[in-house]
């Protein structure tokens, strides 16, 4: 096929798979322990440490990774050590990456880097040293989650049984809160900052309508964001639109797709179970 002939698609699209996966991996533990928010806080806080590296002279990759870890690390420690919830601490953080970002911005005009590829994504210009920096990060982190499934798993439905059991309760959470940083950071790349956070959600919403156990979610998140990915290239080389854009709306098709089926399916189950009975 013709998409494939260029060298920046081949990566854009190695890279694509690699983050489908990733992404709903991290999204099904974030969003069943009702921290679906904190991608998006981690995504915008890194937003003023990408801005505050540049002026310091990092490399923007090194600038994110940086910022989303202690971003990361920051949003968990409020949470667990004040009165406030997830929700509050996740909303202070965004406002002060956003806040940050836009007044070092203002204060220097001149940063020779193209923000909006890091707020709405630029897969397409990724350069091979990203991919393969994508591909190892991707890969260990797949691993650490192999590796900690068991203790991930009861942290994420009952942490007090977790800490009953004998288990290292808030050293795998501040393990996990990293880990979930560094996929954010090395997904800006794709959806961009402002929608980073859909390429966690979505996908693992949608496996949650259709899905009746905790594996099969993980299954059906990740091949969700896998299938939404690939199809959103797609869309945006042949129509020329922008692919973080493209990835997420085609996320937000298969979920309404998921809901009419689930629904549609519910009334025949009920239609089929009224006839049976009726018949009896």
């Amino acid at each position: 096929m013709e998409i494939f002939q260029y060298t920046f698609m081949q990566y854009a699209f190695i890279s694509g798979v690699v983050i489908g996966a990733l992404c709903p991996l991290i999204g099904v533990f974030l969003v069943l322990k009702n921290l679906s928010l904190i991608a998006d806080g981690i995504a915008h806080l890194s937003f003023g440490g990408l801005a505050l590296g540049i002026v310091l002279g990092l490399n923007p990759s090194i600038a994110l990774m940086i910022s989303s870890i202690l971003g990361g690390l920051g949003i968990d420690y409020v949470s667990r050590k004040t009165k406030l919830y997830g929700d509050t601490a996740t909303a202070i953080f965004l406002s002060t990456g956003l806040a940050l970002g836009i007044v070092i911005i203002s204060l220097f005009r001149g940063m020779n880097i193209n923000i909006n590829a890091y707020l709405f994504g630029s897969i397409l210009t990724l350069t091979k040293g990203e991919l393969i920096l994508t591909l190892i990060i991707g890969i260990l982190i797949i691993m650490s989650i192999s590796l900690l499934y068991k203790g991930l798993f009861y942290i994420t439905f009952d942490e007090d049984s977790a800490k009953a059991n004998g288990l290292p309760v808030e050293r795998l959470n501040i393990f996990f809160i990293v880990l979930s940083a560094v996929t954010i950071a090395i997904s800006i790349r794709i959806s961009g900052i402002l929608l980073v956070s859909a390429l966690s959600v979505i996908p693992v919403a949608t496996a949650i309508e259709i899905s009746n156990s905790f594996k099969m979610t993980i299954v059906i998140s990740i091949f969700v964001g896998i299938v939404s990915v690939l199809t959103g290239l797609f869309f945006s080389y042949y129509f020329n639109i922008a692919s973080g854009g493209a990835i997420v709306l085609t996320n937000v098709i298969i979920f309404m797709i998921s809901l009419l089926l689930k629904r549609f399916l519910g009334l025949f189950d009920h239609k089929i179970h009224n006839n049976k009975s009726y018949k009896t």
